[in-house]
């Protein structure tokens, strides 16, 4: 039987909650419909180590729109 952890670790109360790109990247699928991959590639680089799941699908969303030569 798993056992889902809640991956929210908020950094202030007045703001959206922010997380790790590690916590992030372990629940790519459920959160984002991505395989983890997907968020390594789309944040490489990214300044920061928190970040908000808005910052993130945004980041997704440039990645995947990204033309390969």
């Amino acid at each position: 039987m798993a056992v889902k952890k809640s991956i929210k670790t908020e950094v202030n109360s007045g703001s959206e909650p922010r997380y790790t790109l590690a916590e992030l990247t372990a629940h790519a699928k459920e959160r984002f419909g991505v395989r983890p991959e997907v968020i390594t590639g789309a944040m490489y680089g990214a300044a920061g180590e928190l970040f908000t799941v808005a910052e993130v699908q945004e980041q997704i969303k440039h990645f995947m729109k990204a033309k390969v030569d």
